[in-house]
């Protein structure tokens, strides 16, 4: 996808970490963009989408007229932002600076730039944090003072701007539970692990739990979920654990995938999100504060830490998978009512500035 024809839509930009091969980031802008489409029909309001992507052949293929603005060109993204008509930060946790402040200081400042030049900003199904320094709370809350609406993912995050009263904002949920997914149908034990470079310092204790299960009848499957990163973590574990590797093609490969599933373990935040979708039980990691955000849904009792992983724990964890899956098939519906919600709050925005 490239340039495409002018059009009498309305421009919108999407803005979010988008094309970076991390297949979660990817989802939630697909999810969005059904959204938005979704809405512009409801209200007659036809959209032309420019998003801000790192690498486009790492995008997948998205609903509606989608011009793809390469972050690197910065002269294009000025003129595509003066040329819109508000800003919409679909998915994700954009304002944090665990990955590095200088990440945090480039969006706030290409938002904040949005905001100088009139363009309405909205937060749709976002989190914030972890901030790990003074001074990356003071930008985020001089930016979301001026933000016109911000449809939080979880409980922390609208707390975070309740407490600062920043911006108009509700609870929502993460967009990807509006997307479409097969309900779990797996008779087989496979259980889906999703790793993270952190893995590789726990090697030894990991492998130790993970045998065990395969002892106990756990057929064991390695995904690189995020393309780039997680590749050769699931493959150092799988050629130990003599276990298959999966990489994903395509976003309805991931989709399917896991109703194919008994369950998951994960210390990634979007492989739960999908396990929740297709009602089976998950284990995750405490590496995230957004894991152990949505762990608090099932009283933790999903959460492991790694610090102090014992392999007899992990083994003792899986073992409440039945009690686990009707919980999650309890929380799904309720996430996906809070995801409806928000997309009929962005609806009645959008219609308030454009309509």
């Amino acid at each position: 996808m490239g340039r495409m024809t002018p059009s009498r839509k309305i421009p919108l930009v999407l803005y979010g970490y988008y094309g970076f091969g991390n297949w979660g980031d990817e989802l939630s802008l697909l999810a969005t963009l059904r959204v938005l489409e979704d809405v512009g029909q409801e209200l007659s309001l036809p959209f032309a989408y420019r998003v801000i992507v790192g690498d486009p052949s790492l995008v997948p293929p998205l609903p509606g007229e989608v011009t793809l603005v390469e972050r690197r060109r910065p002269a294009w993204m000025l003129s595509t932002l003066l040329k819109s008509r508000g800003v919409v930060v679909g998915g994700g946790s954009l304002l944090q600076d665990a990955t590095s402040f200088r990440s945090l200081l480039y969006y706030t400042t290409f938002l904040s730039l949005a905001q100088r030049v009139g363009k309405p900003v909205v937060f749709f199904g976002c989190g914030l944090g972890p901030f790990q320094r003074e001074l990356s709370v003071k930008l985020v809350r001089k930016l979301l003072r001026r933000v016109r609406l911000f449809l939080a993912r979880d409980e922390v995050t609208l707390a975070f701007l309740e407490e600062h009263h920043l911006c108009p904002a509700s609870l929502g949920a993460d967009p990807v539970f509006l997307l479409e997914q097969e309900k779990a149908g797996a008779s087989s034990p496979r259980l889906g692990i999703f790793l993270r470079r952190e893995a590789l310092g726990r090697k030894e204790v990991l492998c130790e739990g993970l045998r065990k299960l395969q002892r106990e009848g756990w057929d064991l499957e390695f995904v690189a979920f995020h393309r780039g990163e997680d590749r050769e973590v699931a493959e150092s574990f799988a050629e130990h654990l003599h276990a298959p590797v999966y990489v994903f093609s395509g976003v309805s490969e991931v989709l399917s995938y896991f109703s194919e599933l008994s369950g998951v373990v994960s210390m990634r935040f979007h492989p739960l999100v999908l396990a929740t979708q297709s009602g089976i039980p998950w284990w995750a990691f405490d590496l995230d504060p957004k894991i152990v955000a949505f762990s608090a849904h099932w009283e933790g009792k999903n959460l492991l830490s790694l610090a102090t992983l014992d392999p007899a724990l992990l083994c003792a964890a899986l073992r409440d998978a039945a009690v686990l899956r009707e919980k999650t098939r309890v929380l799904r519906d309720m996430f996906r009512r809070r995801a409806l919600a928000a997309k009929g709050e962005l609806a009645r925005f959008l219609e308030s500035i454009l309509g």
